[in-house]
Parts: C-alpha cells; sequence; structure tokens
C-alpha cells in the first residue's frame, strides 16, 4: 500500500528490508491520507498507522482495551484490518464532540458493517445490492476509542472492544476493502486507454474486475471514482507537460539569470529527470552547506515521478531549502544523477554530511558518487518505520519497545550500545526478526555511538522533520501541473525565506538569558545566535554536574558526579588554545560539550576560543546581514514593524503608546535629508539617541501620553 496525501504528493516507502510484498506507511496527520494497495489479490494490511509485511498481517492481534493510537484513523485501520482478516468489514458509527469543543471529537464507535436495524429501500425498483451479506441485522460487535491528551501528546485509547457477532462471518475474499477509495497505480493507465477507445465507467468496472478475477463489487472503488479520476486526468497530460516544465525553466532563467535548473532527456527528446535551485538557495549552501537532508520519500501523484528536496539548518535553526528534483523512477542511476545534478548546481561544493531515509539504494549512491561525504540515515525516519514492522508483533509491549529503543539510540558509547541491543532484542523476542537484523546491520548510520565526530548541526533531532514535511503543504493540489509545481515550490521558498527573515530579526529583539555566573556563558552569549547559544546553554549548565579529576599534565577524565565508573577523558592544551574530549560533542555539535567546558572551568578560563566558536553559528553569518543597500532597509524595517503591530495591538494602551511615538518619529524622520549624505558624528549620535530615548521610555496606562516630552531629548525636528 501507499500513503497518499490530499495534495499532490505522497510519501510512499518501499521497504529497506528488500521483500517485493513490504512497503512502508509512516504516520500521518489526521484525515490526509487515503491508501492504495499495490497489488490486487492480496494486499498487505496496516498496523498502528504503518504498513506491515505479509507474513504479519495474516496474524493481526484483537484490538485490546487500554491499546492506543496516535490518530482516530490509525485506529480505523488497525481495525478494519482485524475485522477483514476475520470475515467483517467496519463503518464509523457514532462520535461525541465538534469542532467548538475543548477537545473537538473525543469519542467515537467503530461498528461491524451489519451493526443496527436493517435499513428500508427507498423504492421498491431498486438495482441489485452489490455484497449481500453487508445487510444490517443489529450486531454489538464494536470498538470504543477515545481521545486522551497527557503532557501534550494526543492519543486515541481503547476505551471498549465487542467481538461478538450474532451473524455469518464472510470468507476473507468476500469482504470489502476499508472504505478509502483511490485508483490502483497499476490500473490507472489502462483505465485512460479504455475511456480513450469509448468505454463507459460501469464497462471500464466491469473489465477491471474480469481481469483481475474477484467476482463483482470486490474492488476497492467503483463507478464514481472512475468518473472522478477521468475527469481529473483531463488536466493532465505526461506526454506534453515536460516540455512545458523545460519551457518554464527557460521563461525563469531569462527572467532571474541567477535561477539555476539541469535536467535529462531521453533519446525521443521527453523529459526525464530535472533539478533546480534559486540564487538565494545557492548563496545559503555555501554559508550553511556542511549538512544538508536528501528527503526522497515524496511522490508526485498525478504523473507517478519521485521528488527529492535538499534541505538544511542556518545559524539560526531554521531550516533552508537548497535544491529540488523531479525523477522518472528510483532506479540507482536516476538516484546517481540526482546527486550529480545537485553537486553541478552548487558550484561542486560538495556537503560534508548528508542525512537520507533508510534507503539501501541511496546509500550505494552516495557511497559511489560522494566518496569524501558522510552518509547517515535521519534517525526521525528510522521511529518512523518501527510501528511497521512491529507493532503487529508485540502488541501492548509495542509502547515500551518504542520508548527503550529511542533510549538505546542515544547511548553515549558503542560498548553500551553493543550490549543493551542484545538485552533489548531477547527481551522482547526479536531475535529472529529480519527487519532487527535489517536495523543491526545498518547501526552505523543511524546509532549516535556510531555516528560521533562526524558534524550534522542538531538535525539529528527529530524536531526539523516537521519543517521538512509542512514545505509542501498547503500550495499543492492532486493535479498540480509540472509546469506549475516548479513555480509553487518557488512560492514556498520565498514564503520560507521571509518567515525565516522575520524570525531572524524577531530573535534578535530579545535579550538573552544567562543562568550561571560563569563568564564563559555571558562571552557566548554575545557571539552566537539564539539558537546556538541555547545548544552552549545546555551543555554549561549540565556541565556542574560532573567532577574532573587529572590523570595526567593538561589530560583529565571528567565524569558524572553520581558514577563512580566510565566518564570522558579532555586534553586541554592552554597555551595552544587546543581542546578536546573523547565524546567527540563538538566535531557532531559543533558546541563544545559539557565535558570540556568543565575542565574549561577549573582551569579558569574567562574566554572561550576563537575556533570552538565556529562561524555557522555566529550571529554575523546570517542569510540576512546587515547591509546599508536600500533592499535591506526596506526589509529590515519591514520586519521590524510586523513585530511592533503584534505587539501593540494586543492592547489599547499599547496601541495609543506606539501610536503617539510613531507619530512623533514620522516627523522627525521626514525631516531628515532624504539622500545618503555624511552627518556629522554629533548629528548621527543625536539622531540614534532620539530613537533610543523613545524606544525606551516607560509605558503610558491611556490615551496620549502627557509627560513624554522628559524622556524625549531636543533636537531638530519639525513643528507639528
Amino acid at each position: 500500500m501507499i500513503k497518499i496525501s490530499s495534495n499532490g504528493l505522497v510519501q510512499r516507502r518501499s521497504c529497506p528490508c528488500g521483500d517485493d510484498q513490504c512497503y512502508i506507511i509512516t504516520e500521518g496527520e489526521e484525515g490526509h491520507s487515503v491508501f492504495e494497495s499495490m497489488g490486487s489479490g492480496d494486499p498487505n494490511y496496516l498496523v498502528g498507522g504503518s504498513q506491515i509485511c505479509s507474513e504479519v498481517a495474516t496474524n493481526i492481534l484483537p484490538p485490546y482495551v487500554g491499546q492506543s493510537f496516535h490518530s482516530d484513523e490509525e485506529a480505523l485501520e488497525y481495525y478494519s484490518n482485524f475485522a477483514r482478516n476475520n470475515g467483517f468489514s467496519v463503518r464509523r458509527e457514532r462520535s461525541k464532540g465538534n469542532p467548538e469543543h475543548p477537545m473537538g471529537v473525543y469519542k467515537r464507535e467503530l461498528v461491524c458493517h451489519r451493526a443496527g436495524p436493517p435499513l428500508p429501500r427507498k423504492t421498491d425498483d431498486v438495482k441489485r445490492q452489490r455484497n449481500r451479506k453487508a445487510s444490517r441485522c443489529k450486531c454489538e460487535a464494536q470498538m470504543v476509542i477515545k481521545k486522551n491528551i497527557s503532557g501534550g501528546v494526543t492519543r486515541w485509547v481503547v476505551f471498549n472492544f465487542n467481538n461478538d457477532h450474532n451473524h455469518e462471518l464472510m470468507d476473507s475474499s468476500e469482504v470489502r476493502y476499508p472504505p478509502h477509495r483511490n485508483i490502483l497505480a497499476v490500473d490507472r493507465d489502462q483505465i485512460l486507454a479504455l475511456a480513450k477507445s469509448g468505454c463507459t465507467e460501469p464497462l471500464i468496472l466491469r473489465a477491471l474486475e474480469m481481469e483481475r478475477g474477484p467476482s463483482a463489487g470486490q474492488l476497492a472503488y467503483g463507478e464514481r471514482d472512475v468518473k472522478t479520476f477521468l475527469q481529473a486526468s483531463k488536466s493532465i497530460n505526461r506526454e506534453s507537460d515536460g516540455s512545458e516544465l523545460l519551457k518554464t525553466c527557460r521563461a525563469m532563467k531569462e527572467k532571474n539569470p541567477d535561477f539555476r535548473y539541469d535536467f535529462l532527456s531521453d533519446e525521443n527528446n521527453k523529459l526525464e529527470h530535472i533539478a533546480w535551485s534559486y540564487a538565494g538557495s545557492i548563496r545559503a549552501f555555501k554559508l550553511f552547506g556542511d549538512v544538508v537532508v536528501f528527503d526522497t520519500t515524496f511522490h508526485l501523484k498525478a504523473y507517478d515521478r519521485p521528488v527529492g528536496v535538499w534541505f538544511g539548518v542556518d545559524n539560526y535553526g531554521h531550516t533552508i531549502f537548497f535544491c529540488c528534483v523531479i525523477l522518472l523512477d528510483e532506479r540507482p542511476e536516476s538516484l546517481a544523477w540526482s546527486l550529480q545534478a545537485f553537486i553541478r548546481l552548487m558550484d561542486g561544493k560538495f556537503p560534508r554530511t548528508v542525512l537520507t531515509d533508510l534507503n539501501m539504494k541511496l546509500k550505494d549512491a552516495i557511497l559511489t558518487n560522494f566518496p569524501n561525504v558522510k552518509n547517515a540515515f535521519c534517525i526521525w525516519h528510522v521511529i518512523s518505520k518501527l510501528p511497521s514492522w512491529f507493532s503487529a508483533l508485540l502488541g501492548a509491549e509495542f509502547d515500551r519497545f518504542r520508548i527503550e529503543f529511542q533510549r538505546i539510540c542515544d547511548l553515549e558509547t558503542m560498548e553500551d550500545f553493543e550490549d543493551q541491543w542484545a538485552n533489548m532484542i531477547m527481551d522482547f523476542g526479536l531475535g529472529e526478526d529480519k527487519h532487527v537484523s535489517l536495523l543491526y546491520s545498518n547501526r552505523f548510520y543511524w546509532a549516535l555511538p556510531y555516528l560521533q565526530g562526524w558534524f550534522f548541526g542538531g538535525l539529528l533531532t527529530v524536531g526539523h522533520s516537521l519543517s521538512i514535511q509542512s514545505f509542501f503543504k498547503g500550495f499543492l493540489h492532486s493535479q498540480t501541473r509540472l509546469k506549475d509545481f516548479i513555480e509553487q515550490v518557488g512560492v514556498a521558498v520565498d514564503f520560507q525565506n521571509q518567515a525565516g527573515e522575520e524570525a531572524t530579526t524577531r530573535e534578535s529583539q530579545h535579550s538573552v538569558n544567562l543562568k550561571t555566573c560563569m563568564p564563559i556563558e555571558e562571552h557566548a552569549s554575545t557571539i552566537l545566535t539564539r539558537y546556538a547559544f541555547d545548544m552552549f546553554q545546555k551543555e554549561i549548565m549540565a556541565s556542574a554536574q560532573y567532577a574532573v579529576y587529572e590523570t595526567a599534565p593538561e589530560n583529565y577524565l571528567v565524569r558524572h558526579h553520581l558514577k563512580s565508573d566510565g566518564g570522558h577523558f579532555v586534553s586541554c592544551v592552554p597555551s595552544d588554545e587546543d581542546l578536546h574530549c573523547s565524546c567527540k560533542g563538538f566535531e557532531t555539535n559543533g558546541i563544545l560539550c559539557r565535558h570540556a567546558l568543565r575542565v574549561l572551568s577549573l582551569k579558569n578560563c574567562f574566554f572561550i576560543p576563537d575556533k570552538y566558536l565556529l562561524i555557522r553559528w555566529r550571529r554575523e553569518s546570517s542569510l540576512f546581514p546587515k547591509s546599508s543597500s536600500n533592499k535591506y532597509r526596506s526589509q529590515a524595517l519591514r520586519s521590524l514593524a510586523s513585530i511592533i503591530i503584534q505587539e501593540s495591538a494586543l492592547t489599547k494602551d499599547r496601541f495609543d503608546y506606539v501610536e503617539w511615538h510613531l507619530s512623533r518619529l514620522l516627523s522627525h524622520v521626514r525631516d531628515m535629508p532624504a539622500l545618503d549624505v555624511a552627518a556629522s558624528d554629533v548629528e548621527q549620535s543625536s539622531c540614534f539617541q532620539d530613537v533610543v530615548d523613545i524606544a525606551t521610555a516607560p509605558s503610558i496606562s491611556r490615551g496620549r501620553p502627557r509627560k513624554v516630552k522628559q524622556f524625549v531629548k531636543p533636537g531638530k525636528q519639525s513643528s507639528s
């Protein structure tokens, strides 16, 4: 099965275990997914919001009271697959709550398809009903789920489960597919061909049913779905849209010479692959291209094409776009072309680290084309596969397994990982599972103890996955054409840059809250961005919990005060400003670790050596640096004005205060020269002081401030 979003992109993932019948579906947002079977006779089943392998699907465990799901859709999928495997199907019955309720919809009843009294016929002359066994007979089988919010995390918990049926159960081949109507990928071309030959929707449907073999009514879609698909397909032309996309790129290049694109066509001059980037993205890569994420888990549904997106993170921790690529397929040579095209667009500069999905083909392509670049698997992609692989096997124990898995993933040493991994596998009885073997054999790509020493810039955390996945949300739909796709990506990039600029300006207005009396904390706060300083502050706060033992001149053992063994070795040579810790925290995050900071504190260092305050984390490295250009002035003032508007609109007192001062400030600015002429130091100082005095004047309770003149020094102002 494939998970298809409501927009034009679908996140589908072949399982890296290599089984052709095994697909991965990650947890998505509620109400934004439907499912599509890749086969006709023996589809795989969904468990815990994700797909599991076919050999596991035949033994789906029954729901139990206390079982939890991330969403009600996930619960419905689990119950639907259990029902199909046991001779009945499921529908939603009653719900409690509404959008106005504090918890929204907080209770749902999922019942057997034969629950409730028989439905009366609207007319005597009614068409033959498909699947006659679906008539209602007051069956009481049901699963009741309730929303539970704890610690800001929402879960849907099974409140009641009844599996007693008062009717004969069907054979699994008679049970209709879950109510997620979407045309199979293998059927789309055939439907279009039959429609061009003049076949009607009922005839098309019957032809497909006869070809697949099942009796009438057993396909996952009906006449209405076929009709909707045909209507939507009229605007899509796979043959000509590729050339239209190239025309769009050429037009964009003529309009903006800094726009870049690269493409490959086949012998018939049909577009196979295309990659593109923007001037701002290329500039951003030069500054922050040391670590990148290449996310290839998206799919352009209308054209059945893989989409890859290159992202990074700037010095303020904001996700930034580098490049986008549309491929013909996911063959190794296609993936290799995407890597080579990216480097060509980025002027031949290679990243130091590339984070990807757990994709064996992509891993091999990076090894061949990026031989000196570290490849690692995004931890959020690894964790997203756990429900697919283990929820059905472990049942109620799955949540405990996931917590234990994440704990072991973050261990500090390889020895601890090896020991505790073996204990976990034995504890949960997963020694023979092929997915456990897959994870363990690739532990060098995702487990933190094996990634130490490679720079990741904070991208090992799960939090950045949300920014990446939300990049396409809101501006694409299922029938987005190729020539429009590239323009809409440009709109998303502009919006992302604007949001990043405003956030950067907003953060620069906030003062830093120091939490220790250590001079090195104050020193770091004057140089690092807020995002980098937060990482630094976390380490310096933790450093107070460590004891230091000198093992040799300028060499120290740093150990947590509650532990009697272990620890990390730190070497510190003040004369050379050389500092090294065995945990390799600085090499991984670009921020000095708690062990090194503890040694600096012991040696009474008041300043951090300059080489340990990386350029990529400094304020001066912002993508929106201070400039004397008119463009920067306009952008900077617009961002600052946006903040003032948000803050002053909260209360009438704030509004009155800001309105009065802005009027005075506007009068003062209009009296200044309209051209950039050199002003004397006295004039510049006076002007600057006027603005500072206005900004620091105390707030006035209501109306026009009457005593504000005492806070504003006399200056050259017009009489207004």
